[in-house]
């Protein structure tokens, strides 16, 4: 588990406009809790968070937040970013005690090619992303590597069968992580041209059928009603 130092400072005051004039000055609104601590109102420096961030390489991580001096050991809960500009909005940190586990969800790596994906044309579908487990901090993994190379057509990874060491696995058992799918079966053109040309030959009989069946229904010209003959 990497960990890095990130320094902070108290905010002063409360509410969207403060949020603003933060942001403007290259800083982070931010929030720091947890079952120990007061919920504490946060500033970070937009650069120095950024560097911290590639430091971790995106990856879970402990950060030692240090606010006037004192440090305590936190991981992000929470990271709201602007939709367009996917800029950083405000940051949940989540103090941690590292004698007690702590709940959190691990991203997974996904290694190696199917081969039912290189060999038979299947098609790879990835369920879940992340998986949720319970571990001290100082076990906690970067992240949860599967390897699909061997995986078929039909085959597939399920919660149960990730081993994890140090750790208790709280996502769903039976939830299906990724699947090797059969490939989608799609007509080619000539096919569909000979259908088409198929059921155009069989509406133009259908035609050609109902017309005959109408000229002989018609009465000849100059002939007379079939009542008028009745009568005479």
């Amino acid at each position: 588990m990497k960990e890095v130092t990130l320094v902070a400072e108290p905010k002063v005051g409360t509410g969207k406009g403060v949020a603003r004039k933060t942001r403007a000055a290259g800083n982070i609104p931010a929030v720091m809790y947890g079952p120990e601590i007061e919920p504490q109102s946060l500033v970070v420096n937009r650069r120095e968070f950024g560097v911290a961030m590639k430091a971790v390489a995106g990856t879970n991580a402990i950060f030692n937040v240090s606010v006037g001096g004192n440090a305590r050991k936190a991981i992000i809960r929470d990271l709201q970013r602007d939709p367009i500009s996917s800029h950083v909005l405000h940051i949940d940190f989540h103090a941690i005690s590292l004698t007690k586990p702590m709940n959190i969800s691990v991203p997974i790596k996904f290694e190696g090619i199917p081969v039912g994906v290189t060999t038979d044309g299947g098609i790879m579908q990835t369920n879940m992303r992340t998986i949720e487990i319970s571990c001290l901090p100082s076990e906690l993994p970067d992240n949860i590597v599967i390897d699909v190379s061997e995986l078929n057509i039909g085959e597939s990874v399920h919660v149960k069968d990730i081993d994890i060491p140090n750790a208790t696995i709280l996502s769903e058992k039976d939830r299906t992580i990724v699947v090797i799918a059969a490939p989608t079966v799609i007509k080619s053109t000539d096919e569909a041209a000979e259908g088409e040309e198929g059921v155009e030959g069989v509406e133009g009989a259908e035609g050609a059928e109902s017309a005959e069946g109408a000229e002989s229904a018609a009465p000849a010209e100059g002939a007379a009603p079939a009542d008028d003959k009745k009568k005479e």
